[in-house]
């Protein structure tokens, strides 16, 4: 039974899937939870601030973000808008509360061009868009104005919803429909569920700081197209190995903090995807 007032966590970006997941995993009788998305613009800064003083939250859960990389190239003020400045109003607003913030970022504050495996402590240095660039800015808003702040990384986040990735790898291979991907890229497939559980084990552990939360291993694009397929009992001849030079990398994050801290353990990306695919029907 929970005993005392029950913190209040807001997710902004609720409806997205890493904000969906995350509210599935939070122990509803241990927090009051409110959600927001497009009906509150985080890159508001009169209206973040006038939510936070109306809704007292003590932890903020930013899940608002313009993740579509091509989106970002086309509308780079726009990109920096959400990612940077949302971040920034986010990070103020609830510091004015004594609220910890806790903030989403991604494997693209590495280009993946020099070397495959990066810690908590290495230099960033972004791929050459906006997307990773306005990330970056994300997260030194959030670095800069609130000290109680968890800046968690991943990389190759997936999940089941139509629309992303993976349903359509799925679908492409039932109808027979060629589906591109690379076998030059390589970084360490983490399913949605998985990260959700690193962050909600973050928030109460109360440590603060940067976290890498990737799963262990490391694949390529293509590696990882056919092990789904594989585990789906489907055929992988939909698949078309492509090579671009270009756009090679490896990304490999280590999950440095979380060793030392020993807050959760993130299990191999094989693992991971068997038990995502059981708990969604999918497998074989």
């Amino acid at each position: 039974m929970h005993m005392g007032p029950r913190k209040v966590i807001w997710i902004a970006g609720a409806t997205g899937r890493i904000g969906q997941a995350v509210e599935r995993l939070l122990d509803h009788g241990d927090y009051v939870i409110i959600t927001t998305d497009t009906e509150l613009d985080v890159t508001d800064h009169e209206a973040v601030l006038q939510y936070v003083s109306i809704n007292r939250p003590n932890i903020v859960i930013n899940c608002a973000a313009m993740a579509d990389e091509a989106a970002c190239e086309a509308h780079p003020v726009e990109a920096y808008r959400v990612n940077a400045m949302g971040a920034r109003n986010l990070a103020a607003a609830a510091w004015s509360v004594g609220a910890s913030i806790v903030q989403l970022s991604t494997d693209d504050v590495f280009s993946g061009t020099e070397r495959g495996s990066y810690n908590e402590f290495d230099t960033v240095l972004p791929r050459d868009n906006a997307y990773a660039k306005s990330k970056i800015a994300g997260e030194n808003f959030v670095r800069e104005l609130n000290p109680k702040h968890v800046i968690v990384r991943s990389n190759w986040v997936y999940g089941a919803e139509p629309g992303y990735w993976l349903a359509d790898l799925l679908m492409a291979a039932r109808t027979g429909t060629p589906f591109p991907v690379a076998e030059n890229q390589l970084s360490s497939p983490t399913s949605v569920t998985t990260l959700a559980a690193c962050i909600v084990a973050l928030i109460e552990s109360e440590e603060y700081g940067l976290f890498h939360a990737a799963d262990e291993g490391v694949t390529s694009r293509l590696g990882f197209a056919r092990e789904v397929l594989r585990l789906a009992g489907l055929s992988d001849g939909c698949l078309r190995p492509v090579n671009d030079p270009a756009e090679a990398r490896t990304v490999n994050l280590a999950n440095l903090m979380l060793t030392m801290t020993g807050i959760y353990t993130m299990p191999t990306w094989q693992d991971d995807l068997r038990d995502y695919l059981a708990a969604h029907d999918l497998l074989a």
